[in-house]
């Protein structure tokens, strides 16, 4: 089984959470590839050379990053052409996960939920099963007075252990799962 961890990171915190998928995935005898994406360097990428593919980004205004929304893009623009089908049939073994980090120093994880879902759409439009939509508390690090006054409370130093703990028993958990397909 095939895997490509695609991600884009501004502070770090989404760097360390998909780090923490890679070096899971490889603990557990998948072939995952750790991609971060980079203008440019993604024009060779074949998406569908993998059987799970999992999307991360910071949010930012409820989306991704620039890059991480451009490579998206230029991806679902390239697929239409010949490999998306009409009514998006799923491709049999073909798994997807999505994942964000967010500061939640306004609304909370409410802020992340848009984020995952525009990934797990487009990976759904490839015709990938999707597994999770997993958001994932970071520290803002623009502003260090917002990591102790928003609606999550302290949230300095985050991702911190215990949460990568928790994403590493998602993809385990994950890896369970497929293995009832």
């Amino acid at each position: 089984m095939k895997a490509l961890v695609l991600y884009d990171s501004l502070g770090g915190n989404t760097e360390k959470v998909a780090k923490r998928i890679h070096d899971t995935l490889v603990e557990n005898d998948v072939d995952s590839r750790l991609f971060k994406v980079k203008k440019d360097e993604d024009r060779d990428l074949d998406l569908y050379e993998y059987d799970i593919l999992i999307l991360g980004s910071p949010v930012i205004a409820w989306g991704p990053t620039n890059p991480m929304r451009d490579f998206v893009m230029k991806k679902l623009r390239e697929y239409h052409k010949e490999r998306i089908r009409p009514s998006a049939p799923l491709r049999p073994g073909k798994f997807a996960v999505s994942f964000c980090t967010y500061s939640g120093t306004h609304i909370g994880e409410d802020e992340a939920i848009p984020l995952t879902k525009w990934f797990s759409s487009f990976t759904g439009h490839l015709g990938c099963r999707i597994m999770g939509e997993w958001h994932i508390v970071g520290e803002f690090h623009n502003r260090k007075d917002v990591n102790i006054n928003g609606r999550l409370g302290d949230i300095r130093g985050r991702p911190n252990e215990q949460d990568l703990l928790n994403v590493h028993n998602r993809v385990k958990g994950m890896l369970t799962a497929l293995s009832a397909f």
